[in-house]
């Protein structure tokens, strides 16, 4: 009798010691999460960026809204690599929103508007292969489109390892020559 008290005794605290490690480390989880979801309700009032993936998408959009595109699209791209393909998405998207907010505040005859509308383009075209549903994404890829046509002759298929599917390879045309 006297042994299964015993027995029973440190099975009682082992598990109070298990349950207190449980609850500190489901504690720790909850002051992280917070610390993050304060980050991205307001970013511009923390100094230090945390290393969470929204956490840097949140601070990329800030960083847009104070007119830093390169360092919102260094941070968008840090996110790309997240396990959540609706922020993957969405950085794709931010992203080529970007490059075509560049294109149009450059002069018509610049040349590099050709090539900031083939890194949008590309980026709208990845935001839809890891969300096809995205209507925003297609509506400004037709949009960036219009601005620089392809030509539908040079396209042409390789295979792109991302969830098994393809991505087309197209030439863009940034510019015609009217001949006399």
């Amino acid at each position: 009798m006297i042994n299964s008290l015993h027995l029973a005794h440190w099975a009682l605290v082992a598990v109070a010691g298990a349950s207190t490690l449980t609850a500190g480390n489901a504690g720790w989880t909850l002051y992280q999460t917070n610390k993050v979801n304060s980050f991205i309700s307001s970013p511009s009032e923390f100094e230090q960026v945390p290393e969470h993936k929204k956490a840097q998408f949140a601070k990329a959009f800030d960083d847009v809204g104070k007119g830093q595109s390169e360092q919102a699209l260094e941070r968008l791209t840090t996110t790309l690599t997240t396990e959540d393909p609706v922020l993957e998405a969405a950085a794709y998207f931010n992203r080529a929103n970007i490059h075509l907010r560049e294109v149009l505040a450059l002069p018509l005859k610049d040349t590099g508007r050709v090539a900031l509308v083939g890194l949008a383009k590309q980026d709208y075209r990845n935001a839809l292969l890891v969300d096809p549903n995205l209507w925003d994404a297609r509506f400004n890829l037709e949009y960036a489109l219009l601005l620089v046509p392809e030509e539908a002759g040079a396209m042409g298929k390789s295979e792109w390892g991302k969830k098994g599917s393809s991505r087309v390879i197209v030439k863009a045309v940034g510019f015609r020559v009217d001949l006399p």
